[in-house]
């Protein structure tokens, strides 16, 4: 009798501690990310804390009618993320959504705004730069960035720095050598297990995902593509072995934004106010950056080369903008290498000329170049016709317009996003007269004292002498106006530095592109 009533009793516990597991409270992990909006719909990501069901309730501001996503499953396999389409948008439109779980748990009230129509003219802003390291996440630099009101961000790679503060090559040098976890451990901060690459690859982006990070991203439709660090290691190429992996999490931290993935990378485009947007996947298919140059070194691969070609014929759109992790021209990219720019399209200069001669020969006008990596701000026309007008670096600000250059292509790259300090290089002597690609609009020097005026030799200046150059330290960022309803419709690029003593944001410069 003792027993079965043991027996029974073992039973009604195990019963309830089971249902006590069911009826755990899920909640948000993190605050959601908004992706792209396309096609009168947007991709909401989330990221929870448990297993189960979710949807999102959504409105128009100042509206009481209530839409509903389906409910999506959270589960182990994908860290408890889903992707949820909030579908039937209005253009130019303030929502309101928040999560809802089966638990009858919801999340705070959030807001976005959506796109201008994709196929009319209008007015739109963004938002461009990459590079952003853990360790350096002490200031708020989202919180500028918000002040701009920018319909969207663009961040151009590394997101996080899977090989540094604990190197992903192997999960052994991760766990021996990233002193910020162990930092965590000692001040007895709770970790997820990372004992696997993909745990350890999740780890360092819950690290990177700071409050002021997730307040942008909640609110500010976001858009991204990796580099080298949050694809793998430095300067690495299509042969990392760890790519599935970094891959999968890569998607369980941004939104889907209808990946081409027929052959694996991660490439796609869309169109926002009649300006078509194309982003490259430049590492998914790369050749070793030490490999000689020719016809079988490759950035983007036959398909995604084939892809962007075809799709910049067709663009009937006056700007036709390209985001690319890596800078165009030949000064940028990679400096911690024997071969300096070499991780850039530098070293892949022929499948480069491939690009610029279909530009040229099929005369598309209005293509605009955005990335990151170099970790200092710069501006170059590459593949133009007639002679350039000469600038002064004093210059704060310069004109051109399109139908004046034929079939040039703007180069613009800014970074690094959220350090507090960074370094950079001089420009390669070598390449300082080469202008058959790079012609130099803009570039700050980098690594100069604060708050002081080096006297420096002057690049594709008209002034005699010295030119007298800004210094540069600290995070840079890019912000892009576009507007396509104006005659002459305008494109206009600005970049801005941190002032390490203010926490301010300084403009540095101003283009301004008219057609």
């Amino acid at each position: 009798m003792i027993n079965r009533l043991l027996k029974a009793f073992i039973v009604i516990m195990l019963i309830s501690l089971m249902g006590c597991d069911k009826a755990k409270p899920n909640r948000l992990f993190r605050s959601p990310v908004v992706g792209l909006i396309q096609n009168n719909q947007v991709p909401i990501l989330i990221k929870a804390t448990n297993i189960g069901n979710v949807r999102i309730e959504y409105q128009k501001a100042n509206k009481s009618l209530t839409n509903l996503t389906d409910w999506n499953k959270l589960t182990d396999a994908n860290a408890f993320t889903t992707n949820l389409i909030l579908r039937n948008l209005h253009s130019n439109s303030n929502y309101r959504y928040r999560v809802e779980f089966e638990n009858g748990h919801y999340s705070e009230w959030f807001m976005f705004k959506t796109f201008p129509a994709a196929e009319q003219s209008g007015k739109f802003s963004f938002i461009f730069s990459s590079c952003m390291r853990e360790k350096y996440l002490g200031f708020n630099i989202f919180n500028k960035i918000e002040q701009l009101s920018p319909t969207f961000v663009a961040l151009l790679g590394d997101q996080m720095y899977g090989d540094y503060d604990g190197n992903l090559n192997t999960i052994e040098q991760y766990l021996a050598n990233d002193s910020l976890r162990q930092k965590m451990i000692e001040d007895g901060e709770v970790l997820l297990s990372d004992k696997t690459i993909i745990q350890a690859f999740r780890n360092k982006y819950n690290r990177v995902f700071d409050e002021n990070f997730q307040k942008t991203a909640s609110s500010i439709p976001l858009m991204a593509i990796w580099d080298d660090h949050d694809f793998g290691s430095d300067n690495t190429d299509g042969t990392y072995p760890y790519k599935n992996e970094a891959k999968k999490v890569f998607k369980e931290n941004f939104p889907d934004y209808s990946f081409v993935e027929k052959d694996g990378g991660i490439y796609y485009e869309f169109s926002i106010a009649d300006v078509d947007i194309f982003v490259l996947d430049t590492r998914w298919y790369r050749s070793p950056m030490q490999n000689e140059d020719g016809e079988d070194k490759k950035m983007l691969g036959d398909k995604q080369l084939g892809w962007l070609l075809d799709g910049l014929q067709e663009s009937t759109s006056t700007f036709k903008i390209v985001f690319t992790s890596v800078p165009l021209n030949d000064y940028g990219g990679d400096t911690s290498s024997d071969r300096v720019g070499y991780d850039s399209w530098m070293g892949y200069k022929i499948e480069r000329e491939k690009i610029l001669d279909f530009i040229k020969d099929n005369h598309i006008q209005g293509v605009l170049m955005f990335s990151g990596d170099q970790h200092y701000p710069s501006a170059h026309i590459l593949n133009w016709d007639p002679p350039l007008k000469h600038i002064s670096q004093l210059e704060k600000s310069i004109k051109y317009s399109l139908k004046d250059l034929g079939t040039a292509v703007f180069d613009f790259s800014a970074s690094p996003l959220n350090y507090k300090k960074a370094t950079g290089h001089p420009l390669i002597p070598e390449n300082q007269d080469n202008h058959l690609y790079s012609y130099e609009i803009f570039r700050a020097d980098w690594g100069m004292p604060k708050n002081t005026i080096e006297k420096v030799p002057p690049v594709n200046v008209s002034v005699d002498g010295l030119a007298e150059i800004p210094p540069v330290i600290g995070s840079v960022y890019g912000f892009a106006e576009v507007n396509t309803i104006s005659s002459p419709q305008t494109l206009s690029v600005k970049f801005f530095e941190l002032d390490d003593e203010t926490s301010d944001m300084i403009e540095l410069y101003q283009i301004k592109i008219l057609y």
